[in-house]
Order: structure tokens, then sequence, then C-alpha cells
């Protein structure tokens, strides 16, 4: 819980021993021009609390002043004076008193207090914290008595913003430009009254636990009628002006630098304008996010900065970019001529009267610079841009079919080459795939070491090829694994594994023949290497596993090989130098194989379906949320 009340050090919160203080600043001039009040009550304080704070109880006869508040914690301090929390026996309320910190103040500081509180006092205004008492205590040192506040500072909730503990961040910064239209009506009043606040900033503004809003810490204002601070023209000094820290400077500038006006800061006479290029600066930081300015030197102060919050926050709305700028000139003329001017039109944006004109003019130079980029070529660099600025167009203006039919023309018409960004995120979806289908691969090549028991149960005549077959089956899914867990899949590599299974097609043929096995086997193995984009082409590795059946065949035709086959009588007998054809243990293997056939083939060609029909289902949700953005009938 955070008390507002001004102890002159433009920080509101709790007490800081080493808070800097803004008070000593004003000239001691002052003296002079604000005589002490003529007639001011004695209102003797008691010392601090030694029970518990009374909330109810009935206030003491009419009249009597002796003993009336009642003095707790301290609540702030600086330089010159402290704030202490109260209970005025006389109303039965809490209340904070601002007193003078000195034993005895000089008769500059008395001046300079009394200055402060008549200030604050005339300001009658629901967003000023008013002043109930102006009074000395039994030693004659002046104090006032103010409304007792509960709530968070305006740069508390920004500071809040900024590191997403907030809550729904939309709703309080909106929450921030209601406040701050209150402040601005709370300056226009001041200005009417023939006050000048300067040092308005987020730290000053309180927003209260019920709604309410108070700008805080008018030690430093003047009236219209007073002279300048000082008796010469003040010349700032650099270390006045690299204030980034958003503290009251102290000396010859009056108020914060990096919310001071330029006028201000070279210590010309400041007047409404002051405050109100403060209060754009308090928009722009409300909008943006962050200050726009921190850390300001002598030659920075004519050299305009870039005062849209659009420029710095992407989703901040552009209404306001123009009010912000307006706010933050340097000419006096170009800013806002009132406060209440510069609230209205941030009311206007709050009640939802966004300038539609505004809108369709920038999504028209949108659409023209998407036009440009398009126009340009059909390079990544100018479909990116052109995508973009559409976008921005219908951002702006959901109702502009031309930026529509720009974003349905970019999306259904593809560049003359992939984006490198979409090639990569392919390449990574392949080697994805790639590595599923690697491993069933793989684990297929594995199944050649169930059929040794067949092998051994029908008879072998030649172990030797029999190991060889088992072997080439090993080497061919230990490589085709290392192959695919790489993060490239190299053409060369699979072309090896097509060589490797080639001898194993081979050592089938030899094995049992050219006509039966060895032909489904080789198109079960095409399927596998067929179903990815990234093994091989497709014709080298078809003539690959075809040459593992054609060479032995060919070798058997020229009797280089013992023949595996004979026609007798129109029957075809086979044959072979490797195993013994018995009944029951080739029967078996064939049934087992044209299992494993079937179940390698199948999930090859349903994983290839779901990735299908995943890609479809992709498709459709990008082009349904495509029809949800652009207007109807456009895509």
């Amino acid at each position: 819980m955070a008390d507002p009340t001004d102890d002159g050090t433009g920080d509101t919160r709790r007490v800081d021993p080493t808070a800097r203080g803004h008070v000593g600043a004003l000239d001691a001039t002052v003296g002079a021009q604000t005589p002490p009040p003529p007639q001011l009550t004695t209102a003797p304080i008691r010392g601090p609390l030694s029970r518990p704070r009374r909330t109810t109880g009935s206030p003491p006869a009419a009249g009597a002043t002796d003993g009336r508040y009642e003095l707790g914690e301290l609540l702030g301090q600086g330089g010159m004076g402290e704030v202490v929390l109260a209970f005025d026996e006389q109303i039965g309320r809490e209340v904070a008193i601002k007193r003078i910190r000195a034993t005895e103040p000089s008769s500059d500081e008395r001046a300079r207090f009394w200055r402060e509180a008549r200030v604050q006092g005339r300001l009658e205004h629901p967003a000023v914290v008013p002043v109930h008492d102006l009074a000395v205590d039994r030693d004659g040192k002046p104090f006032f008595v103010m409304k007792r506040l509960s709530g968070t500072t305006m740069q508390d909730l920004l500071r809040k913003l900024r590191g997403g503990s907030a809550g729904d961040e939309d709703l309080a910064r909106r929450r921030l430009l209601r406040a701050f239209v209150d402040v601005c009506l709370a300056v226009e009043f001041a200005h009417s009254r023939g006050v000048i606040h300067r040092d308005l900033k987020p730290a000053n503004v309180m927003l209260g636990d019920f709604g309410e809003v108070y700008v805080l810490d008018w030690g430093i204002a003047r009236t219209v009628t007073e002279a300048d601070d000082s008796g010469a023209t003040p010349r700032p000094s650099l270390s006045d002006l690299k204030l980034d820290t958003g503290d009251t400077a102290a000396g010859t500038i009056m108020g914060t630098p990096a919310y001071a006006a330029p006028e201000q800061l070279v210590g010309e006479r400041a007047g409404p304008a002051a405050d109100i290029y403060a209060l754009g600066c308090m928009l722009y930081e409300l909008v943006a996010g962050e200050a726009l300015h921190r850390a300001r030197d002598l030659g920075s102060i004519a050299v305009a900065v870039d005062a849209r919050p659009s420029a710095r926050r992407t989703d901040a709305p552009p209404e306001l970019d123009a009010v912000c700028v307006k706010a933050t000139a340097l000419d006096i003329p170009a800013r806002h001529t009132t406060a209440r001017a510069l609230g209205d039109a941030v009311q206007a944006y709050l009640d939802g009267d966004r300038d539609v004109a505004v809108r369709k003019e920038l999504a028209r130079a949108h659409v023209e610079a998407a036009r440009a980029a398009l126009a340009r070529g059909n390079s990544e660099a100018d479909r990116r841009t052109a995508m973009r600025e559409a976008g921005r167009a219908l951002a702006l203006d959901p109702t502009a079919t031309d930026a529509a039919e720009l974003v349905t023309h970019l999306m259904l018409s593809p560049p003359a080459s992939a984006p490198v960004e979409v090639e990569r995120a392919i390449e990574a979806h392949d080697i994805g795939t790639a590595r599923s289908q690697g491993r069933l691969a793989a684990l297929a090549m594995f199944g050649y070491l169930a059929f040794l028991p067949l092998f051994a149960w029908t008879g072998v005549h030649d172990w030797r090829v029999v190991l060889g077959l088992v072997g080439f089956a090993v080497a061919s899914s230990v490589q085709l694994f290392v192959q695919v867990r790489g993060d490239r899949i190299r053409r060369r590599g699979i072309y090896l594994n097509a060589c490797i299974n080639a001898v194993v097609l081979a050592i089938v043929t030899r094995t049992v023949g050219p006509f039966l096995i060895a032909p489904s086997l080789a198109t079960a193995m095409l399927i596998g290497y067929a179903s990815h984009p990234r093994f091989g082409r497709i014709t080298v590795v078809a003539g690959i596993l075809g040459a593992g059946i054609a060479v032995p065949w060919i070798l058997e035709l020229g009797g280089v090989l013992s023949p595996t086959y004979a026609f007798v009588e129109g029957n075809l007998v086979l044959s072979s130098p490797v195993v013994a054809f018995r009944s029951a243990p080739i029967q078996l293997a064939c049934a087992l194989l044209l299992v494993a056939l079937l179940a390698v083939v199948g999930l090859l060609a349903r994983s290839i379906a779901i990735r299908q029909r995943a890609a479809a289902h992709q498709l459709e949700l990008q082009a349904w949320h495509l029809r949800q953005i652009l207007p109807a009938g456009k895509v």
C-alpha cells in the first residue's frame, strides 16, 4: 500500500533513507514572494502511537485543538520535509501530515513549505490530494494535513507491465490510459488556476484502490504570476540533464529531465506547454512500454526524436502515434493548446472513435508497398516483403479487398524457388520420416535371421552361402540405421545400402532361383526406397536391385554358375546348390516370407497414407484460418 502524499521527493512510496529531494531546488526568493500565513492556529501533536490506531469513536468537544493529531509511522521523507501517518482525534480519521525535518528551519525553508501547502490547497479538484489543515506545532514549526491515500503509482503499474506481472496486459494498459485522461483534466484545472506543475511523470500519479486518480508532488509547482526560480537565467549543467533514473532534478533544473520540456531544460520560464510536453512523454511510455527519453545531454535537447509508440511496439495503436508526436513537439505552438485537448484525443481513442480514414490510408500505403515489392521480382525477399505489407494492410483494414487479393495470390502462386527456411523445414521433416522408415527397414532385414532354423531343418549344402546371406542382411540393417541417424541423408549412402541389398538378392537367387522369392523381395525393397523422396533416384535404385537378380541369372544361363532350375516336360523343376528342398520346411518358409512381405509393404503404405492425410489436414486448417482473416469469397 503506497501513500501518495507529497513529501518533496517525487517518490510517494515507503520510507527511503537515501531518497533525493527537490524541495531544496526552490529558490530562496520564494520567501519574499510568498509570505507566511498571517494567523495560523497552534495544534500540538502528540508523540508516536502507543495504542492501536483508532478507527471509530466520538470526536472531542467542538473547538478543542490540544492533542488533535496522534502521530504514527513515517511514510516518506525528502531533503527538507517528511510525511507521517496520523490520526485526527477530532474527526476520527487517518490523515497524512507533512512537516519540516529541520529542528530549526530557516525563514526560506518556512516560506517554501507554506508556498507548497498553499499551492496544493488552492487546487480543489478530485485528482489533487486535499489539504485539510495548515498550522504550526508547539515548537513553532509549520505542518499541513492531507488526505491519506492508498493505491499504486502509475510507475509501479508500468513496471509490472514490463515484467509481465500485471495480469491482463490490454486491460491494465487501458486502465492506465483512462487514468491519463483524468490526469490531463486535473492539469488543465491547475492551469486554469494559474498553477504549473513542472514535474509530471508516472511516479507522481497515484491510482487509488477504488478508481481514484491523484496527481501528486506539487512541491516545485509555480504560479504564472510568480517570477522565475532564480534571479538570473539558469544555465543547466551536463550532470543535471544526464539523470535517467526518473528522479526529480535539483539545482537549476526544475523537474525530471526524462519528462521535462526542452524549454524547461534550458532554463526558460515553464508554462502550460511544459506540462503538456511531460504529459506527452507519459502517454508515450504508457503505450510503448518504455520511456521516450533516457539519458539526455545538452546537444540532444533540440533534436527531434521519434515519438511514435508503434516504432517501439508493433501492436501499439496507430491512432495514438499522432497524439504523442503532437504533444512532444519541440516547437511550443505545435503542441496541443491545452491539457484538456490532449486528454480529449486519448478519450476519443478509448471511446472507440477510431480514425477509420487514417487506418484506410495506412492500409493503402501498405498495399502499394506490397505491390512495389512484387513488381521488383519474385525473389524470396520480395515475396516476404509483399506478404508482410499485405498482412499489415489487412490488420489495419480487414475490408481491404485489394490486400486480400494480394495475400491470396501469394498463397496460391508458389515462388520460382522455395525459400531457404522452407527448404530447411522440409529437410528436417524428411530426416524425421527417414529415421522412422529406416528403423522399420532395418528391423525387416534382421528378419533373415528367423530363416536360419528353417535352413538347418531342410538341410544345408553350403553353409558359407547361408551365413553370407545373414551377414549381408545384418550389414544392410546396420548401415541403413547409421545412415538415417545423421543430420543429413547422403545419396551415396543410400546407393551403398542398395548395393548391399543387391548382394542379398543375388544370394537368394542362387539359393531358390530367380523366379519366385527373389522378385518379391526386390519389389518390397524398391517400395521402401521409393516411399521416401531422399532415398536416392528410383531408377538408379531399381537398376541396382534388378542387377542383384539379373547378374547371377545371366551367369547361370552362360554356364558360369550351376543351374537352379530346369524345364522338364512342361514343368518347372527347381534345384538349389545351397539348401535341400524338403516339403514341410520349404512350405513353412514360404508362408513366413509371405507374411513378412505383406507386413512390411502394408506398414510402409499405411505410413505414407498417414503422412499424406496429415499434410492435407494441415493445408485445410491453414486454408480455413486464411478464410477467417480474408474477406468472404477471396480464398
